[in-house]
């Protein structure tokens, strides 16, 4: 979670971009000493509890007494632990992309490419050359230790690109990203790009650690992570600039921009006139009628986007702005910074998946296709029957009113509508749906999409309402944002995504409150459906080592109406663990709903007490 708010965020960028502009010196000494901030932290915690460790060892080296006393009262062992919790925290595991990779015998083309671009911009080594099925391309660094480094660079190429792009084009995208690792032009640049990156990796891996030292870890990222990304947010952004203006320098400006535009105009040209396409054959068929990928090749051969087309997709992208959301600059700044107009559209005669991979590369590629069909093969017979159940439905349905109609298949009805007809013959559905059930936020999103669709603002009113579900929030953001800066309205666009993250915040917050009972939290008398309470009352009683039980619920800020319910019970017999009894109470507590469990005996028995105090016996 983000401890800062959009607008903090924007704040910050433009409060580093006016301090780069007007002292870039004082600018990156401050940049540096916050990067190597979040070492700091991290690594004086870990030699602060080695130091107590290796202190009291010593003094215990010349005292027998101090010996007996930390054995007695177990303070090393809760410094080893607290050591031991640490670590586990830090030990963070970053995943390796995934593809193929490519060995230097079979591609020897490929990799003397890649050698001579490494050595002219003296970029750090690359170990290891991935093919995959994206249409793009990106140098990783994989940290195998995890926080602690020791990286492993690795090459990522999208095989669908190479076929898009001719060698030159291909190289001077491989020429950008390189740039970014580059020691020719400066090391600290490429030194900040890659913690900027750890930093993101941490936090993310962080977003599910449950242990309290990685809890504790989390907690410091969530307030430092962001503002090192927004303050170095300048530098990253010069950065994108730096490495086109190496990918320029390497091959030419206009092979660059050329490079440019045909990535930004190709890609969705793919999606929308082969992989929409590609899919739509589930509809009809049961099998996939060609391999995904030896079809993308034939289209691209065959169906190479034409100039008026490029020229329309190149000026809708050259209307769009560059922002704070990303690093990358716009196209059109992107352009400007390679010192010109928009290049004129080539379709290259040879692409470099053919002058540089040849037939070993199509082999490739048909693994790709294989692992393809055999891991799509069931959900492209679902979709089949899917659509052909839905279909027929449809019919049914049209053959009576929708005030004929249960709300279940009134529901089909407006969904398959918008989905086989058309979103004029849905509209009337989804506002019949909504009249009948008015809290239906799904009926709500869908309304909002078509009115937007169609150019009503109305939508937004039934976006803002969908938004207030965790589900459809990220959609529900993007659509609305989507549409206002179509319309020019940046302030408004910006206020809508504000809004977004504000509500994204709400729940956050409401789910870490069910995610833990602390001792400042308030228990109260639980208010609880008759029926769930009598579930629960069952359960209880077929667990035999379960005694007496009291109920309390806990106070919570957000979402009141999803309660939080604390289940306190008395242990029968002797056990040599409470806490795995109470663990075994939990996982066998089979009832909906958010539920604690304490027993009265072993470490929770604090919170039990609480329980019994302010919540009441249920059996």
């Amino acid at each position: 979670m983000s401890s800062i708010s959009e607008e903090e965020f924007i704040h910050l960028v433009r409060k580093a971009e006016q301090e780069t502009a007007t002292n870039p010196r004082r600018y990156l000494i401050k940049l540096a000493l916050f990067a190597v901030l979040g070492y700091v932290v991290i690594f004086g915690a870990l030699l602060t509890l080695l130091g107590l460790v290796g202190g009291l060892l010593a003094a215990a080296f010349f005292s027998t007494a101090l010996i007996l006393f930390l054995l007695k009262k177990k303070l090393i062992f809760v410094l080893l632990l607290g050591i031991w919790v640490l670590l586990r925290a830090l030990w963070v595991r970053f995943e390796p992309p995934e593809g193929y990779e490519l060995e230097r015998k079979e591609f020897p083309r490929l990799f003397d490419e890649i050698d001579q671009l490494s050595t002219r911009l003296k970029a750090l080594k690359i170990h290891r050359v991935i093919l995959d099925r994206q249409l793009n391309a990106a140098v990783v660094q994989h940290p195998r230790l995890g926080i602690f480094g020791w990286h492993r660079n690795y090459l990522v190429i999208g095989y669908p690109l190479m076929l898009t792009l001719s060698p030159e084009e291909m190289r001077s995208v491989l020429a950008h990203e390189f740039g970014h690792l580059s020691g020719n032009h400066s090391r600290f640049h490429g030194w900040i790009y890659r913690v900027r990156l750890t930093w993101m990796q941490v936090m993310s891996a962080y977003e599910g650690a449950e242990s309290w030292g990685a809890s504790l870890l989390r907690k410091f990222f969530d307030w430092y992570s962001p503002k090192f990304e927004a303050y170095s947010f300048a530098l990253a952004r010069s950065n994108e600039y730096e490495a086109d203006g190496i990918s320029a320098e390497l091959t030419s400006p206009e092979t660059a921009a050329r490079a440019l535009v045909n990535v930004y105009a190709t890609a969705p040209y793919i999606d929308d006139h082969y992989w929409q396409s590609y899919f739509k054959h589930a509809d009809e068929v049961a099998e996939p009628p060609f391999a995904p990928f030896a079809g993308l090749a034939s289209f691209l051969d065959q169906r190479p986007l034409s100039r008026e087309e490029m020229k329309e997709r190149i000026a809708a992208e050259l209307k769009v702005e560059t922002h704070y959301t990303n690093t990358h600059p716009s196209l059109q700044d992107r352009l400007r910074n390679l010192g010109g107009v928009p290049p004129g559209v080539t379709t290259p005669e040879v692409n470099a998946a053919d002058a540089w991979l040849g037939e070993a590369g199509r082999k490739v590629m048909a693994d790709f296709d294989q692992q393809w069909l055999v891991h799509n093969s069931d959900a492209w017979r679902e979709r089949f029957a899917y659509v052909t159940n839905a279909r027929e439905q449809l019919e049914k349905f049209e053959s009576r009113s929708p005030s004929e109609l249960s709300d279940y298949d009134l529901w089909d009805y407006a969904c398959w509508s918008r989905e086989f007809v058309s979103d004029e013959k849905a509209l009337p559905l989804f506002r019949a749906y909504l009249e009948r059930k008015p809290d239906a936020l799904g009926a709500a999103y869908y309304l909002g999409c078509i009115l937007l669709e169609q150019g009503d603002e109305a939508g937004l009113a039934s976006l803002a309402r969908a938004r207030t579900s965790p589900n459809l929030l990220g959609d529900c953001a993007r659509l609305g944002y989507q549409f206002l800066i179509d319309q020019g309205r940046q302030a408004d666009a910006d206020a809508w995504w504000q809004a977004a993250l504000d509500q994204q915040a709400i729940f956050i917050a409401a789910d870490q409150e069910r995610q833990a009972i602390g001792r400042e939290d308030t228990l109260v008398q639980p208010e609880i459906a008759t029926e769930l309470l009598e579930q629960l009352v069952a359960n209880l009683k077929r667990q035999s080592n379960v005694g007496k039980v009291w109920l309390a619920q806990k106070h919570v800020n957000h979402f009141p109406d999803d309660p939080v319910y604390v289940v306190a019970f008395k242990a029968k017999g002797l056990f040599s663990s409470y806490e795995k009894l109470q663990a075994r109470v939990a996982k066998q507590l089979d009832v909906d709903g958010h539920f604690f469990v304490a027993c009265r005996s072993g470490e929770s028995k604090s919170l039990a007490k609480k329980v019994i105090k302010k919540g009441k016996r249920i059996c």
